[in-house]
């Protein structure tokens, strides 16, 4: 395959560069295949290889016509610099026209061949260096944008140390079991996803999730493959597989990106091969024209018919789409945002409506005990009474208010007195006996016919005072006696920045989707400045109202934790996961991923989308600009065929390298 098929292929272009997996199956055994550092050297730059050694014959066959040496000598190194630049085209245009494909490279070789036809072969090899000297240039553009990605897959070691009772050993990573401990000295790369059992380190985790600063660690921590163990010994229980660790999801993830091409890339991809015989057609009847209707002579007609097939070639077109979105989509993962295609991105630039889901999205996720009120004989009991009995039903809970009770015992040195005939009321909230008194935790609304008629409208007025601030609600009943204890879930800081982000960027409504309830909901809202709420939603009430929102607003964005916004985030236009909590869930259902718990990563993710819409827009109208202008000067025969071919060549390296520039916006 040529550098420019390959170019052309560019949704298989990941995937070469970071198969270094078993590629060979013998009966059912899996068997590596490498390639030496020299041998992996000379392939990736055998483009750039042939067209120095193509220029240098045109250079010295150049030198030889000053001098006025022999002409059969100067023949000698243009028919060398042919065979160097065109030899290597043939088999891959050969196997294209066997299944009646017609593209770029068989444009260039037959334009080639021409022109030595009618007597200009210097040009015909001209033309032939320039297309591979700017077909490797544009592999190595490639290769930039890969960079990141092939990285990626450098980060975690291929051994880990074992614990094996009192003694370690060095294993190879694939030997590693679900369950086991592996050591992690100060300095070592962290081999395996899994959880801090024992000891404490600050680790670098910005290669997975693009976070700049350490993030310390203590047991019960989890922590990824590939990231870096810096001042602290940690013992890490494997909880994932070698081919399920987060790197390695990541790598798969982008590699893939393939399977997803813009809608400009995919209409250029459709076109091409019409456009080809197009261009061959097209070249034909210039050089007709020019001999039967304006009676230019046979050799000057077909010069002219050559220089329209030149520089009408869809080069530059075919890789202005591409080339940008990988550059775009290696840019983002840097920043760990992982973008699953180019049609991801080409959404998100032209989106006009984003909605929020708020708890561990606008919020922080991580839910606070900020209050405590008692009513009708409660507010006798002292507060850290109170949190004792109610911590005693509340221990065994997984709930998220029951975790936060439970912090907030230990934040107080607090501990739960002891529950006994514990009973778990579904809908409504537990209940049991705690040193023979009764208590009950649950849901206030259910609270009523548990409280004193007297303190009921008190309680009511509690209950509403607290959600207007923003915050939710809980309430014990002890023995009769009432209180209520109130929760929050603040808002990121980042939120206000990122929403009045958006709106700069030209999104016009913004809106949230939160199972809270309202009176919250308006509260985040309003701090934040949204055009819209819904509130009290369960899960599937999310994917309805999302469907809704894009019947009534047309494409839609949606922004989730990517665990139970899942639904919602398979069936948006683009769903984009929040942070690397959930993470799994998180890249099975969305579309973008955003590794760093970060919402201000989303005003970015816009920003960096609208600007890979404008290069590709600038791309594709130099390729078209040059195209036409070239395309009408060469049928006039206005332009030397040298000129046709540097200036064709030329918007192709132009358009590559502008696509590079997308790779910036990654610090």
């Amino acid at each position: 395959m040529t550098v420019r098929s390959h170019i052309q292929s560019t949704r298989g272009a990941l995937k070469p560069v970071l198969a270094d997996e078993p590629v060979i199956d013998l009966d059912g055994a899996a068997v590596d295949v490498f390639y030496t550092p020299s041998a992996q050297r000379i392939e990736r730059n055998l483009g750039l290889i042939v067209a120095v050694v193509a220029g240098g014959a045109l250079l010295i066959a150049y030198a030889i016509s000053l001098s006025g040496g022999p002409a059969s000598l100067r023949s000698l190194f243009v028919v060398l610099a042919f065979a160097t630049a065109g030899v290597s085209a043939l088999p891959d245009v050969w196997t294209k026209l066997r299944d009646l494909r017609i593209d770029v490279d068989l444009l260039m070789l037959l334009g080639a061949g021409l022109a030595a036809y009618v007597g200009s072969p210097f040009e015909g090899a001209l033309l032939l260096f320039l297309f591979s000297l700017s077909g490797g240039l544009e592999s190595y553009a490639l290769r930039r944008t890969q960079s990141a990605i092939v990285a990626l897959r450098e980060l975690a070691p291929t051994e880990a140390t074992l614990i094996e009772g009192d003694t370690t050993r060095r294993v190879a990573l694939r030997q590693v079991d679900v369950g086991a401990v592996v050591l992690v000295r100060p300095g070592e790369k962290i081999p395996v996803d899994g959880e801090v059992v024992r000891g404490a380190s600050a680790v670098d985790q910005s290669a997975i999730t693009g976070e700049s600063l350490p993030r310390d660690c203590a047991p019960g921590d989890g922590v990824f493959a590939g990231t870096q163990n810096l001042n602290g010994r940690l013992e890490v229980r494997v909880t994932k597989t070698v081919a399920d660790t987060t790197l390695a999801k990541i790598v798969e993830l982008v590699t893939q990106a393939k399977q997803h091409p813009a809608r400009t890339q995919r209409l250029i991809d459709r076109i091409g091969p019409t456009y080809s015989i197009v261009v061959i057609v097209g070249a034909v009847a210039v050089g007709l024209a020019n001999r039967f209707l304006f009676g230019v002579a046979m050799n000057d007609a077909v010069y002219r018919g050559i220089a329209v097939l030149i520089v009408a070639s869809p080069c530059a077109l075919i890789i202005a789409t591409p080339v940008a979105y990988l550059s775009a989509i290696a840019a983002a993962a840097r920043r760990g945002v992982l973008v699953k295609g180019g049609a991801h991105l080409e959404v998100v630039a032209t989106a006009k409506t984003v909605v929020f889901d708020k708890t561990g999205t606008l919020t922080t996720g991580r839910i606070e005990m900020t209050d405590l009120a008692g009513f009708d004989g409660a507010d006798g009991l002292p507060d850290e009474e109170v949190l004792r009995l109610v911590g005693a039903v509340e221990q065994s809970s997984t709930h998220p208010l029951a975790t936060a009770v439970n912090a907030e015992l230990r934040r107080r040195g607090l501990t739960a007195h002891r529950v006994e005939q514990y009973e778990s009321i579904p809908g409504e909230g537990a209940a049991g006996s705690v040193n023979g008194v009764r208590v009950w935790v649950g849901r206030p609304e259910s609270a009523g016919s548990r409280a004193p008629t007297a303190a009921r409208e008190r309680v009511a007025a509690g209950i509403e005072r607290f959600r207007l601030d923003g915050k939710t609600v809980a309430a014990a009943v002890i023995d009769g006696r009432i209180a209520l204890l109130a929760f929050q879930d603040r808002i990121r800081k980042q939120s206000v920045e990122c929403i009045e982000q958006l709106r700069r960027q030209g999104v016009g409504r913004i809106e949230m989707l939160t199972g809270d309830h309202h009176l919250v909901a308006r509260r985040v809202a309003d701090v934040l400045g949204l055009d819209h709420y819904r509130a009290e939603l369960a899960p599937h009430d999310k994917l309805t109202a999302a469907n809704e929102l894009r019947a009534e607003h047309g494409t839609l964005v949606l922004v989730g934790d990517g665990i139970n916004d899942a639904p919602a985030l398979a069936h948006a236009d683009v769903g984009i996961a929040m942070g690397s909590m959930g993470v799994d869930v998180a890249m099975d259902a969305a579309d973008i991923v955003l590794m760093k718990d970060r919402i201000d990563a989303v005003a970015w993710l816009h920003a960096h989308a609208r600007r890979t819409a404008a290069i590709v827009k600038q791309n594709l109208t130099l390729a078209i600009g040059v195209i036409t202008t070239l395309s009408v000067f060469a049928a006039m025969g206005d332009i030397p065929l040298p000129l046709a071919v540097v200036g064709h060549e030329g918007s192709t390296v132009i358009v590559a390298m502008n696509a590079l520039r997308l790779l910036r916006s990654a610090s």
